[in-house]
């Protein structure tokens, strides 16, 4: 008999990696969860044979009815899909960041996927959840505002508390997309001088590397050998390639036949006035804190892709196989 396999936020970037993946794979079938099951992007999955079932994150019930049968479950939270939603700028504390108040939000998003997955314990082999590091453990207190990463870490400390989840949660932590200066619009991407060069700002100095990774392609192989090789506990960080940010703009300008014009460091305070909202405040504090203590953090027993003999995309080949016309003013 083929294994159910739920996956939560299919429509977003790392559940259409894992649904893809496991698409591909003989012996399994694909239930896919998401609020609207009506949206453009949730029918083309159900014409691919997946199963398309509705499930609020807010709403506990709606994911056990979801999680029912499941052999393998995906967890993922969107922290940026709560901070763009301007019923939560109402919704906080009037003296609240906005941000903080996400926090709050996504953690108890991470704690309702974990308690519906643990109603599945029967039939439950594995729960792979998206988690990050914990910012302000792994910094010792240095970075204790760093609330898209601490939210997720701590839903997977909840996770790994329940019982009934004991011996079947692992967690699989993303670095930061290729596509943050590619394709996001954001102000970092290249931008043409005057002088036909190409130049790039982004936060702190331009020689330290930071991990990146194609998240769309390589995300989904990764919790699949979660699911059917690593052991439980295991805590993969799906990094691709190591890059500083002059790397970045170097491998970019060469792949795109464009001239290479140099790069200008931002200050925390430089991207916080740029990208308002909390916007900079949490691209900024990422940075700093994976050029500090590591994107991934300090927990013991954190694995890479190479240690499961995992391939993953370098940013070489990503931006071979992609023309950026956006980025490039075409």
């Amino acid at each position: 008999m083929s294994k159910l396999v739920v996956i939560t936020g299919i429509t977003g970037v790392q559940g259409s990696s894992v649904a893809d993946t496991f698409l591909q794979s003989p012996g399994y079938t694909l239930r896919g969860v998401t609020r609207n099951p009506e949206s453009d992007a949730a029918k083309a999955w159900a014409a691919k044979g997946v199963e398309i079932v509705k499930g609020d994150l807010d709403d506990v019930k709606s994911l056990e009815r979801a999680f029912q049968g499941a052999s393998v479950i995906f967890g993922v939270t969107d922290f940026w899909t709560i901070w763009k939603d301007p019923r939560n700028s109402e919704l906080k504390a009037p003296d609240q960041e906005l941000v903080a108040y996400c926090y709050e939000v996504e953690l108890r998003h991470g704690k309702n996927i974990a308690d519906a997955a643990a109603s599945t314990a029967a039939t439950l082999e594995r729960y792979i959840f998206s988690s990050m590091a914990d910012a302000t453990k792994s910094s010792g207190g240095k970075y204790t505002k760093l609330y898209h990463m601490d939210s997720k870490a701590h839903a997977a400390t909840y996770a790994q508390s329940l019982p009934a989840l004991k011996g079947k949660f692992s967690q699989v932590q993303a670095p930061v997309y290729f596509q943050v200066g590619t394709e996001w619009g954001l102000p970092i991407t290249p931008q043409k001088q005057a002088d036909g060069t190409y130049r790039m700002k982004g936060v702190g100095p331009g020689h330290k590397p930071i991990p990146f990774g194609n998240v769309r392609t390589d995300l989904g192989p990764c919790v699949k050998v979660l699911a059917e090789q690593a052991p439980p506990n295991t805590n993969l960080f799906a990094v691709g390639d190591y890059l500083s940010w002059t790397d970045y703009l170097r491998i970019f300008c060469e792949t795109q036949g464009v001239k290479y014009g140099g790069y200008d460091g931002m200050s925390y305070d430089e991207v916080n006035a740029l990208l308002p909202g909390g916007l900079g405040h949490e691209f900024g504090l990422n940075v700093l804190f994976a050029f500090d203590f590591g994107y991934e953090g300090n927990e013991p027993g954190i694995v890479g892709p190479g240690d499961l003999g995992i391939r993953m995309t370098s940013f070489r080949e990503y931006c071979e196989k992609n023309r950026f016309s956006a980025a490039l003013g075409e």
